[in-house]
């Protein structure tokens, strides 16, 4: 378990933004996106998509509080100080992604960071899906934290725990992105000891050339498998205990891809780990 203490960041995030529901199993979410806003001294915009009134958005001072970064009874002026930024928008609308994906037009961002609920059969089908069709439009890098889970950053303490990397490796897309993104993270939030696990289905010989920056601390493992690679990526992360799942994603292709989703969204309607997801 790393420190609370915000290491020097080496993060490239300039603006960050989070749709919330306000929902408490999205606390995980909010989480997230409030430590790397301060890692990253960076904007955050928090939207809100409902009728609720504007004082329903999660509330970062007490978290900051929380975290021993802030004192009790601090000033928004405070937040200001620490480097950060932050705004929030409220939309009335039918569809929370078509609104979501306006507000990203209006205001582009580096990172969305999103909570997903995970469903399958008739409940995918009963519920407006939100977290997928966001990022597969906006095209932005995103992280997304299942619901239910407290991911790499405790909402309680603000500590993190980043040990393990899970990052599937393929001929196409470039995986380059991936590995890229995975390392900027790890190193942003100060991670001495951490495990890069690549999986690749294929064989040695035709495994992908890419580059793996070295750290003392800092060990790559290769994993070579056979079969489905959804099976696979979600096993691994499951099996070895993930701490975040790292995936280049393409998008659809095909007319399965479509109708099933890309290899990237049905992990991450199975990960019980936060996945970032880099668009090709």
């Amino acid at each position: 378990m790393m420190s609370n203490e915000s290491p020097q960041s080496g993060l490239s995030f300039r603006q960050i933004f989070h749709p919330t529901d306000r929902a408490a199993r999205e606390q995980a979410a909010f989480a997230h996106a409030l430590k790397l806003t301060c890692l990253a001294q960076a904007n955050l915009t928090i939207m809100h998509v409902g009728p609720e009134d504007f004082d329903d958005f999660p509330r970062v001072r007490p978290m900051l509080q929380k975290w021993g970064l802030l004192p009790e009874g601090s000033a928004k002026e405070d937040v200001t100080r620490l480097g950060m930024h932050i705004s929030k928008v409220r939309a009335l609308a039918d569809h929370a992604a078509a609104a979501i994906l306006r507000q990203l037009t209006l205001q582009p961002a580096d990172l969305l960071v999103m909570s997903t609920h995970q469903r399958e059969g008739l409940a995918r089908l009963t519920h407006e899906a939100v977290a997928e069709p966001v990022a597969r439009g906006a095209h932005v890098k995103t992280l997304f934290v299942p619901a239910g889970i407290e991911g790499f950053v405790s909402a309680q303490t603000g500590a993190v725990k980043l040990e393990r990397i899970l990052v599937p490796v393929a001929r196409h897309p470039d995986p380059q992105p991936a590995i890229d993104a995975a390392v900027e993270l790890a190193g942003a939030l100060g991670a001495e000891k951490v495990l890069f696990e690549l999986v690749y289905l294929g064989d040695e010989t035709t495994f992908p050339k890419i580059n793996k920056p070295a750290q003392p601390g800092w060990r790559w493992e290769r994993l070579i498998a056979k079969g489905h690679a959804v099976d696979w990526i979600v096993a691994a992360g499951q099996d070895f205990d993930v701490d975040l799942i790292v995936m280049t994603t393409a998008g659809h292709h095909s007319v399965i891809d479509m109708l099933r989703g890309s290899t990237t969204e049905r992990v991450l309607r199975a990960a019980r780990s936060p996945l970032l997801a880099i668009p090709a």
